[in-house]
């Protein structure tokens, strides 16, 4: 699968979903912003990538810059800000930064479909291609912070994340683990998953942007 027609899809899903709606709806998933906000965040964050300009991505000060520029901004606006940098990054979508690009969208598109009320596809092979580029990212952290290895159960099979055998198991779905390592889960949720072994011992390593959401997100 390549990631520009992954991309896409996503795009031209969101744009459907959201025009005709209230752009100041609040999106709970990413507490302070609404429905323009995130499409707003979507095309400024596709400049950053054009630009390679990433301070601020651990703390969330990269989000909240690309929002607060674009504040007095209209949804009609960001969605042309959001046609004009695609174009931009097109030479991305075949690099290691393409699987980045698809987990981005992807997520912020059941962001929106959770505020929104509309749920989508939560089984189909755009959730499993928006885990390609995070679980990549955790199995190198954890091997390089020594922390034991975890095996991932999915409804595809198994994925196992750090060096040598698995000390435990993880059985969930390729949407939730999206949600989970992506900051849309607390840490109690997390816990509350299917394991064997103690979860405290990955609960830290399986936070993709170092930290869990500090309040329960059902969607």
């Amino acid at each position: 699968m390549t990631n520009a027609p992954v991309y896409d899809a996503a795009k031209t899903r969101i744009t459907s979903l959201v025009e005709g709606r209230d752009p100041q709806t609040p999106v709970a998933a990413t507490p302070g912003w609404s429905v323009k906000d995130v499409v707003a965040h979507l095309a400024g964050g596709l400049r950053d990538f054009a630009d390679r300009r990433f301070d601020g991505v651990e703390s969330g000060e990269w989000g909240e810059r690309q929002v607060r520029d674009r504040r007095d901004n209209s949804l009609q606006d960001a969605f042309a800000e959001w046609d004009a940098n695609l174009a931009l990054v097109q030479p991305l979508f075949d690099t290691p930064m393409g699987p980045i690009l698809v987990s981005e969208v992807i997520a912020h598109e059941h962001d929106l479909r959770a505020a929104l009320g509309v749920p989508g596809d939560r089984d189909g092979v755009e959730v499993r291609a928006a885990l390609v580029r995070p679980l990549q990212e955790l199995d190198q952290r954890m091997r390089e912070n020594d922390v034991p290895a975890l095996r991932i159960t999915l409804e595809h099979g198994d994925r196992v994340l750090g060096h040598g055998e698995p000390v435990g198991t993880l059985r969930t779905t390729s949407f939730e683990l999206m949600r989970a390592i992506g900051g849309r889960r607390s840490a109690d949720q997390i816990k509350a998953m299917d394991w064997d072994g103690d979860p405290d011992t990955w609960i830290a390593a399986l936070a993709l942007f170092g930290r869990h959401r500090p309040e329960p997100f059902e969607e």
